[in-house]
């Protein structure tokens, strides 16, 4: 269980061209969201994670204190550039190191503009805002 993990965090890892974290005082908050089809079919089914050419996974893991993964209450949503709104559902996974996926749809060549509400023990609630653009990949 904990080698799929790492292959999960490592590919999300290996996605990102910089670190994309924002810092919370103790706490780094990390963020990704990229197209769902790129993971290894054993990796979306051992998460239960459904992979198509317009589904998108976003990642969320909060790193605090103890320099790993740690439970934290998320919740958020994404606009589109029309400005509407897609409440995403987070779910926990717990590998020894804690994050959140949320999975989503979107269309081709989409900017989303994610705001995510994550509540860090000892901290309080920080809002993490970022944009992101997800392409369909090619056939």
């Amino acid at each position: 269980m904990r080698r799929t993990c790492a292959i999960l965090l490592g590919f999300t890892a290996a996605l990102s061209s910089a670190e994309q974290f924002e810092q919370f005082g103790d706490w780094q908050v990390h963020y990704i969201a990229f197209n769902a089809s790129l993971l290894a079919p054993a990796v979306a089914e051992r998460y239960d994670i459904v992979r198509g050419r317009n589904k998108g996974l976003l990642n969320i893991s909060a790193i605090g204190p103890s320099e790993r993964g740690e439970k934290v209450a998320v919740e958020g949503r994404f606009l589109n550039l029309l400005g509407q709104s897609t409440t995403l559902r987070f779910r926990e996974i717990d590998d020894g190191a804690v994050y959140y996926l949320a999975a989503f749809d979107f269309q081709n060549a989409e900017v989303l503009r994610f705001e995510i509400a994550v509540a860090l023990p000892g901290h309080g609630v920080e809002t993490l805002r970022f944009q992101q653009p997800l392409y369909v990949p090619a056939r």
